[in-house]
């Protein structure tokens, strides 16, 4: 129940939903995102509104995107009391983030979505994102390479952003209590770390790779091939003509070298 409002909802196991209910992250996520007047921030699920509110507070405007058409209720008690929030009512996976004109963005992902609704706002311009996410999938996203976290998602978020563990946050801090702990992420959006030739490519070639974090830079790309669009001899002619240690294990390679490893298997498609 929200006390504040008077309104109770029953969250969807089938969504997935842990509503957020203690004010000490909701000013720990609101804090980490330095708002100002001028900021225009995207929330991804309404939730209860204690986040939404306190969004309204310190930014100027508060789009807040919601699947779950039973939360009308949450959704128009906050947009009575506050003129500064748009409820667009879709999925967050469909709606087009460019249409929006925000520049930063503070939520408690629906952690099924977690992974797609990433790499959507790592395509999309913005300055700041603080979003809650299921802790073990935050420490992917802040792992360094070497360690057992490391992986495809380690190098995509690092590679167009810089990444801060804010904190972790225990199941009391929802309701319905989930089983995991959470944690806030801070994910700030710079310049590429490193130059790709093609982003597409390189993003394939971190498919191909981490499909098989654990094995040799030459077995993992052979056995996932496809993934690059290439047949297994040619693969294997080209690991043999390249400039790099294939000998290495997948999950060694920093951000940069993978980068330089997807430029010169770019390179080599492309003009031999």
């Amino acid at each position: 129940m929200n006390k504040k409002w008077g309104i109770t909802i029953k969250p969807s196991k089938k969504l997935g939903q842990c509503f957020l209910i203690d004010k000490n992250f909701v000013k720990k996520a609101v804090d980490a995102a330095n708002l100002t007047k001028d900021d225009v921030v995207l929330e991804i699920g309404l939730g209860r509104g204690i986040l939404t509110e306190e969004l309204a507070k310190n930014a100027k405007k508060v789009y807040v995107i919601e699947i779950d058409e039973k939360l009308r209720p949450y959704a128009e008690k906050i947009t009575r009391e506050y003129d500064n929030v748009d409820v667009i009512w879709g999925d967050a996976l469909k709606v087009n983030f460019d249409e929006l004109g925000f520049n930063k963005v503070v939520a408690n992902l629906p952690y099924q979505i977690s992974s797609p609704i990433t790499f959507k706002l790592l395509k999309t311009d913005f300055d700041v994102a603080v979003l809650m996410y299921q802790y073990e999938f935050a420490k992917r996203m802040v792992a360094k390479e070497g360690t057992k976290d490391y992986g495809r998602l380690s190098v995509a978020v690092q590679y167009k952003a810089d990444i801060e563990f804010i904190c972790k946050v225990p199941p009391s801090a929802f309701s319905p209590r989930p089983k995991v702990n959470s944690a806030i992420v801070k994910i700030v959006k710079r310049e590429p770390l490193f130059k790709v030739e093609d982003e597409e490519f390189f993003e394939n070639v971190l498919r191909a790779l981490f499909q098989h974090k654990n094995k040799t830079v030459r077995r993992a790309l052979i056995n996932s091939c496809h993934e690059l669009g290439v047949e297994r001899e040619k693969i294997k002619e080209i690991l043999e003509n390249i400039d790099f240690n294939v000998d290495e294990r997948v999950f060694k390679l920093s951000p940069k070298e993978i980068g330089n490893l997807s430029n010169l298997l770019y390179n080599h498609l492309r003009y031999k």
